[in-house]
């Protein structure tokens, strides 16, 4: 037995309800002429300067929040070490003797030194050297 192609024979579904021939040919303009005009399907309002103009100024906007948002990572970067070289307020430290003589030049023993890089766990490398027997005068 041959099938049929029109699945609605086949199924032998037919309810009588069908559609007059040419039906859908014309019925984008019946029904467009049935419907009302529309507020917005009149002539669009002419632009103001602003509506010009406010794509530019978004767009100006833009580009300026960017550059702010660059400044201020640059301002939120680390110090480099140029800027530290240049900079005065460590000159007028260097030139400080008090200073220097507080925080830069204190006295320590090299036993001392070397026992606080122990402890901070800097100088693991020499910690054979001390414990194999070198006394603190000769460090």
């Amino acid at each position: 037995m041959k099938k049929n192609e029109d699945i609605l024979i086949e199924a032998n579904r037919r309810t009588g309800m069908t559609v007059p021939d040419g039906y859908f040919d014309d019925f984008t303009k019946r029904m467009t002429a049935q419907l009302p005009v529309m507020e917005w399907e009149k002539e669009p309002a002419p632009k103001t300067l602003w509506m010009k103009l406010r794509p530019f100024v978004y767009m100006a906007a833009m580009f300026a929040g960017i550059w702010l948002m660059l400044q201020m990572f640059n301002m939120m970067r680390p110090v480099s070490v140029d800027s530290i070289e240049n900079s005065t307020v460590i000159a007028q430290a260097i030139n400080d003797d008090s200073f220097m003589a507080d925080y830069y030049l204190q006295e320590f023993s090299d036993y001392e030194l070397m026992s606080d890089m122990v402890e901070d766990g800097v100088a693991e490398d020499f910690v054979e050297e001390i414990e194999s027997g070198l006394k603190p005068e000769t460090l």
